[in-house]
């Protein structure tokens, strides 16, 4: 019996390993300060299938470690403007409600 129940264990376990697919997505993002990092970080973990996310203050780069089946970098993309920054990849037209108080221009310089 005991057997029986470590091999069904065995085999759920692979299974949900399996399921997932685990993806990284390098994002451009136009924040300027260490409480942009913090909220970018803090915000796009409450995001379903995010593993992990890194924001590097000098380059503006965001790392995010993700569940494919769940997130696309389009969608991530989003995510990152409802929070309030613009990215590489945003429309030029997209709108955002911006989480920070610097110069408006400095959010123009991807455009």
């Amino acid at each position: 019996m005991k057997k029986i129940f470590l091999a069904v264990l065995v085999l759920f376990l692979a299974t949900s390993l399996f399921s997932q697919e685990k993806s990284e997505v390098q994002i451009k993002t136009f924040f300027h300060c260490a409480n942009g990092k913090a909220l970018l970080e803090k915000e796009l973990l409450k995001c379903e299938g995010v593993y992990k996310a890194t924001a590097n203050l000098e380059t503006k780069v965001v790392t995010i470690q993700y569940d494919a089946t769940k997130q696309s970098k389009e969608s991530l993309v989003k995510a990152i403007e409802k929070i309030g920054y613009l990215t590489e990849f945003s429309d030029k037209n997209t709108k955002i409600n911006k989480a920070c108080n610097h110069d408006e221009n400095e959010h123009k310089e991807h455009h």
